[in-house]
């Protein structure tokens, strides 16, 4: 799965092109001159493994409120969908919760070095588009992956 966010005036864009499912596009809430806020949710569902937020559960196929079909046939038919049955996300409080939290971290330079980093990379890049100029990321799992319960829930191996 690609996820390009697109800088535009004072607000941004995302694009998920999905191998398993339709593309999908969003667009985000105001625009941070240096972390935008669906960037930071990338991050922190990619980097922490939490397969069962808004990137997560578009890498599984299913489907996340806030982003549409690009294709407009498509669209009709989420939207009827979405009349009838309610979209939940289980783990989509908690996806807020993290990108908050790795917000406030990395302005307050108390993440781990290696996140810190590669924060401040991609904070330096977007900062540096100018818009309508975007930045593309690969969603580091493979697509409809189903999420796993917790490590402690799980049955032992067999040996």
């Amino acid at each position: 799965m690609r996820v390009t966010f697109t800088k535009e005036h004072r607000r941004y864009r995302v694009l998920v092109e999905r191998e398993l499912g339709s593309t999908l596009c969003s667009r985000g809430p105001g625009n941070d001159e240096w972390l935008p806020h669906d960037l930071l949710h990338f991050v922190a569902e990619a980097e922490l493994g939490l397969d069962d937020g808004i990137f997560g559960a578009l890498a599984a196929g299913r489907p996340a409120k806030v982003f549409i079909p690009v294709d407009p046939k498509e669209t009709a038919k989420v939207w009827r969908r979405n009349r009838i049955k309610r979209v939940r996300l289980t783990d989509g409080r908690r996806s807020e919760r993290l990108a908050q939290e790795l917000e406030h971290a990395w302005r307050k330079r108390t993440l781990e070095p290696e996140l810190q980093q590669k924060l401040d990379e991609l904070a330096e890049r977007w900062h540096s588009l100018r818009i309508g100029e975007s930045m593309t990321l690969e969603w580091p799992r493979p697509e409809g992956r189903r999420r796993h319960p917790p490590r402690d829930r799980r049955r032992p191996a067999r040996r």
